[in-house]
């Protein structure tokens, strides 16, 4: 059922006025015989009692009342009475870093502890593999002699928590088992966000080991190849032995995020080895797309490597699209604020955000970031991923730059108007989000909700999709939860930038509910396929690795001190890999100018020849087909515009979703596209 937290403020219906000097009840009548007064006060205490018996049934978290209309009430009161913190504009590290220190010291070990338990069962059953099935205690790998994911991508949560012989151990491995060199296509986007990022870290927090710059540079070399297209937008997809792109999904289109979401880890290679290509492609891509058309600054979600233009009408800030918003700012950071460009491009696109997006539900007025179409963007739809949750922390962090908030120093008081927009916007959506896990029964939050904005979303709805007195609705097919780290992501930077205590609370809450649903009690955690109903669970069997890289180590971080990574000092990349700011030269800073060439006498001639050259370009196959497979999917993408989100399913198939209802729906989708290309040819 819907949880409800009681309410500790209470409703004061039945003591107000007894400390008014005017309060005619609170003075003995005058000249009031004793049988009179008796009946006075009787006929009062009665009143009294029964406004103390109204003030339980509202408040009371075991009221037993059907009376929905007092429950809506009750959870209505409960959010929006909620005090600001004291600390809002008097925070100081030092004061709350020593609240309770004892007890978030114990609680940070706790989530050490989890790790560990994590990390001893996959050394045992799937030591050097790719990812790790914790109910039947096997590893897999994503190529045959696997990329490192796990271990590369735990190293430097390793280091954080001082577990100096895991390191050693992981060390090793890394030294003298991954390798590269070996047949397989890998995921250009996941394999620079875990692996790539994984090791630029280790290689910073180990005091510069070279071990892990070595292997860096050597995999960066190979991704390199998914650059050379005829756009300079990347492939999705890499062959690792032979340093070649390969295009994914349907057409050989690329997501935003995958080619955008590559620039950190590229421009730090750049900065640490002095070689400035890695810097220059990834740079690239960013300002190519600055120049395309855009609604306010948001941008679809899928982009074209052959042509350089945005694919589709879809515009979200969940998956295939979230973190390139998220990497303008923290590009602009990362180069010491430098590279004003980037600051600039996420203002933009924040004000999309705040045109397009923003949405507000019933009963309990939560925020919320919902979905567009570029050809409709005036239809808001309240679907909205849990991946999103990052923007709360992020809209955060750009209006602070990495600064606590100090009445003394750093007051929020001198934010400018868009500043102090962004950081509310911050605060709301982070509460919102930390409600689509307490709003359930099991605490965990599903992977995707559609928001309740108007009451006609309801019709027909019932339990488990949906709970009377929630704001959100579970679709059958979104129940599942990954472990993702966005909501406790947010919360890690709320509680640095305001030292508010509630987002402490919150991330503990959420802990504890990993710890009871999803912990295999031989070891690691499990992700689940539907958290809807406590006493329904059913593990999926799969321990993503940005489970121990990104959830464990900010939950750690959030329950720490706060001089750890200190956010005016460092960058994390979207998988929680943390780098240094820099200074960077200025041979990095200046862009090359492209000298324009001569216009040739047979003009149609080159045109032909270019016209060609893209063809080349292109992957091999029938390219007719390719044509009308793209055609129709823009065809689509448009009919889609005017159908209601909740009323059509969509599929998500993300290269970390390899359950069994992912594998379908993808095997269905291409048994779609094989039935438009014939079409197509038959026509």
């Amino acid at each position: 059922m819907f949880k409800r937290q009681e309410n500790h403020n209470g409703i004061p219906f039945h003591t107000h006025g007894l400390n008014d000097q005017d309060d005619k009840y609170s003075k003995t009548p005058i000249g009031v015989q004793p049988k009179t007064r008796f009946r006075f006060r009787l006929r009062h205490g009665v009143i009294a009692l029964g406004m103390l018996a109204l003030t339980y049934l509202v408040i009371s978290p075991n009221s037993e009342t059907d009376n929905s209309t007092l429950k809506s009430l009750k959870d209505r009161i409960r959010i929006e009475n909620r005090k600001p913190s004291d600390n809002r504009n008097n925070n100081t590290s030092v004061k709350s870093s020593e609240t309770n220190s004892a007890l978030w010291e114990e609680r940070k070990n706790k989530v050490k502890e989890a790790f560990l338990h994590s990390w001893n069962a996959y050394r045992r059953d799937a030591w050097g593999k790719d990812e790790y099935h914790p109910i039947a205690k096997y590893g897999s790998n994503m190529v045959k002699q696997g990329q490192g994911f796990t271990i590369v991508d735990s190293l430097d949560t390793i280091l954080l928590m001082g577990l100096k012989d895991e390191f050693e151990e992981a060390k090793a491995w890394v030294r003298d088992e991954l390798t590269f060199d070996q047949e397989g296509e890998v995921n250009l986007f996941e394999t620079t966000i875990r692996v790539l990022g994984g090791l630029l870290s280790a290689y910073d927090q180990s005091g510069h080991d070279q071990v892990f710059l070595t292997k860096a540079v050597d995999l960066a070399d190979r991704l390199m190849g998914a650059f050379e297209t005829a756009s300079g937008i990347p492939y999705a997809s890499v062959h690792l032995k032979e340093g070649r792109g390969v295009p994914g999904h349907e057409g050989g289109i690329s997501s935003t995020s995958e080619v955008s979401t590559l620039q950190l880890e590229f421009k730090y290679l750049s900065y640490l080895t002095g070689d400035d290509k890695y810097w220059r492609v990834a740079e690239d891509v960013i300002l190519k797309m600055k120049d395309l058309e855009s609604v306010d600054g948001l941008v679809p979600i899928f982009i074209n490597p052959y042509n350089g233009q945005f694919h589709g009408s879809e515009i979200r800030l969940g998956s295939r699209g979230d973190s390139y918003y998220e990497y303008l700012i923290k590009q602009y950071l990362q180069t010491s604020k430098k590279e004003h460009v980037y600051k600039e491009m996420f203002d933009h696109s924040m004000t999309g955000v705040k045109k397009h997006l923003l949405g507000r539900t019933i009963p309990n007025n939560l925020l919320f970031v919902g979905e567009i179409s570029k050809y409709a963007p005036q239809d808001l739809s309240p679907k909205m991923d849990h991946l999103v949750c990052f923007l709360g922390g992020t809209m955060a962090l750009s209006s602070t730059e990495g600064k606590t908030l100090n009445k003394l120093t750093f007051p929020r008081s001198k934010f400018s108007k868009v500043e102090e927009e962004d950081f509310k916007i911050g605060e709301d959506l982070t509460e919102a989000c930390y409600e689509m896990y307490r709003q359930t029964e099991t605490g965990l939050a599903p992977e995707i909700v559609y928001w309740v904005h108007k009451q006609q979303q309801l019709s027909g709805r019932q339990e488990p999709e949906y709970f009377e007195g929630s704001d959100f609705i579970i679709n059958n097919r979104d129940g599942h939860n990954w472990l993702r780290p966005e909501t406790v992501e947010s919360l890690f930077y709320m509680w640095r930038f305001t030292g508010d205590q509630k987002y402490r609370e919150w991330g503990w809450k959420i802990f504890e509910a990993i710890e009871k649903y999803s912990k295999v009690q031989s070891g690691g955690y499990s992700s689940i396929h539907d958290i809807r109903r406590k006493d329904r669970i059913d593990f999926s069997d799969k321990m993503e690795t940005f489970f121990l890289a990104e959830t464990l180590k900010y939950l750690y971080l959030l329950f720490g001190p706060n001089d750890v990574f200190p956010l005016d000092k460092y960058v994390f990349n979207t998988e929680a890999h943390p780098f240094p700011i820099f200074d960077p030269p200025k041979s990095l800073l200046e862009r090359p100018v492209v000298k324009a060439e001569p216009e040739p006498e047979n003009k149609a001639s080159v045109l032909e020849d270019d016209k060609e050259l893209h063809l080349d370009e292109r992957p091999p196959g029938n390219h007719h087909e390719q044509d009308a497979v793209d055609e129709a999917l823009e065809e689509l993408a448009v009919e889609a515009a005017d159908v209601e989100a909740e009323e059509v399913p969509e599929v998500e198939v993300e290269y970390e979703e390899s359950s069994e209802e992912a594998a379908v729906d993808a095997v269905e989708r291409e048994t779609v596209a094989e039935i438009i290309i014939k079409e197509a040819a038959d026509i």
